[in-house]
């Protein structure tokens, strides 16, 4: 492992490069063609008359178990069947199209609010309740349902990616689950709070939101031990804004969140894995990232959090998932149970902010952790505050007691350094040590 060396290190652009498309590129062409003329149609009206309309993307959730036991041309009957069913909630002025083999898209004008647009779903899925008859067969499905609803002019393929954000978002909570974007415009959100979330979905699936790394050191010898993963919006930053707190905030609030983690999550689990490949000397080297509590909460999101993490095939002992403390306290019974599904598989659990919430010590006995990280806040006080710093050692002495690891955030100087290296703190990081760098800094600091 390096040696991390302040002198050495310089921030520079991101490497911005596009790699995931939501275009909705395998529908047959002639559907297609029809439903993106409607889809022009309705966005012009909207344009000039405001008459608003909604976009529901309909995703089969079981057409491929059906497939592997019926075979192919039974599961082809049971989707006409299933357009059948749906035509009958459609009127003629919609626009009903087979997207892909198990994905339908239904376009209606006569909808202009939210509470139809959800009343819809539910009298969609109300008619997957009830088994298809296909020849012999009674077969049971049920079915995942994005809804965009239109209230201000976008382009044909914003509101694509808003429904199928939507749609995701909805699988992600579990089976015969329905979701309207938070992220589209809704009747109490200003226009200015509206573009911003358009803004940064379009950002998440460009691309251009690109995981930085900022070292973590054993503070006694100096020696690198792995990485925070921080989210960097370079657009963000050149318009002169928080680049991490401003866009942070803003997917909190929304469900973008999970999009985002999740986007993030992927392409550091690929970039440590090219580390680990590189040099043996790298292959200790661990990821530690903050993800969103809704990650613990919303049906299946944990699983996929899993699924890309075993995907990339990385040790899972070398990523520690953070979570904020009073976060997890909120949602007491699901984190536990989530955190310990993370745990099973081998991945590390830690605590971030530690100290800001008032049930820290329950946290301590009650949570399935491995690392505690203290916040920064505690950092940039302890040299003037006596209180501050009898409280770190107090965090040490019972996070030792217990087996678990400690990292101190938000080291800004030489004497907040040595101030815990002398407390016996293990690990540490911030701009003293050294600021979040991108992949390629990264390399240069491996000396790859």
């Amino acid at each position: 492992m390096p040696i991390v060396n302040k002198d050495r290190l310089s921030i520079q652009q991101p490497h911005n490069t596009k790699l995931i498309g939501l275009a909705l590129s395998h529908s047959l062409r002639t559907q297609r063609a029809l439903f993106l003329t409607q889809l022009k149609s309705a966005l012009q009206l909207l344009q000039h008359t405001q008459q608003r309309f909604v976009l529901l993307l309909i995703k089969v959730d079981n057409i491929a178990e059906v497939e592997r036991n019926f075979g192919s041309d039974l599961s082809n009957k049971l989707i006409t069947t299933i357009r059948e069913h749906l035509q009958s909630l459609t009127s003629s002025n919609d626009c009903l199209v087979n997207l892909q083999g198990d994905e339908f898209a239904l376009l209606k004008t006569d909808i202009s609010d939210a509470d139809s647009a959800l009343d819809l779903a539910k009298e969609i899925q109300s008619q997957f309740r009830f088994s298809f008859q296909v020849n012999n067969y009674k077969i049971l499905c049920s079915s995942s349902i994005g809804i965009s609803l239109q209230q201000a002019p976008h382009s044909v393929s914003q509101v694509l990616k808003d429904a199928d954000i939507a749609l995701k978002t909805a699988q992600q909570q579990g089976l015969g689950q329905y979701h309207l974007s938070t992220a589209l415009p809704a009747p109490t959100q200003n226009t200015q709070a509206i573009l911003q979330q358009d803004k940064l979905t379009s950002a998440i699936i460009n691309n251009d939101i690109l995981p930085y790394y900022q070292p973590i050191i054993q503070l006694n010898s100096n020696q690198l031990i792995g990485f925070e993963v921080i989210a960097h919006w370079h657009e963000e930053e050149l318009c002169g804004g928080d680049n991490h707190s401003n866009f942070i905030s803003l997917a909190e609030n929304t469900d973008i969140i999970i999009a985002l983690d999740l986007h993030i999550i992927y392409q550091a689990c690929l970039q440590l894995k090219k580390w680990h490949d590189s040099h043996s000397d790298n292959q200790q080297i661990m990821l530690t990232m903050n993800l969103s509590a809704k990650h613990l909460i919303l049906d299946g999101a944990v699983e996929h959090l899993i699924f890309i993490i075993q995907q990339q095939q990385i040790p899972p002992n070398c990523l520690v998932l953070e979570f904020r403390e009073h976060e997890c306290m909120a949602h007491n019974k699901f984190a536990i149970r989530a955190l310990e599904k993370l745990r099973h598989i081998g991945v590390q659990v830690g605590l971030d902010d530690f100290g800001n919430g008032f049930s820290s010590l329950n946290a301590f006995f009650q949570y399935p952790i491995d690392f505690v990280k203290i916040d920064s806040n505690f950092t940039n006080r302890m040299l003037m505050s006596k209180k501050d710093l009898s409280l770190i050692r107090v965090i040490r002495d019972i996070s030792h007691d217990m087996g678990f690891k400690v990292i101190v955030e938000g080291i800004n100087n030489q004497q907040q350094h040595a101030k815990l290296i002398e407390l016996g703190c293990e690990f540490g990081q911030g701009n003293y040590i050294a600021q979040p760098m991108d992949y390629r800094q990264v390399n240069r600091l491996l000396e790859l």
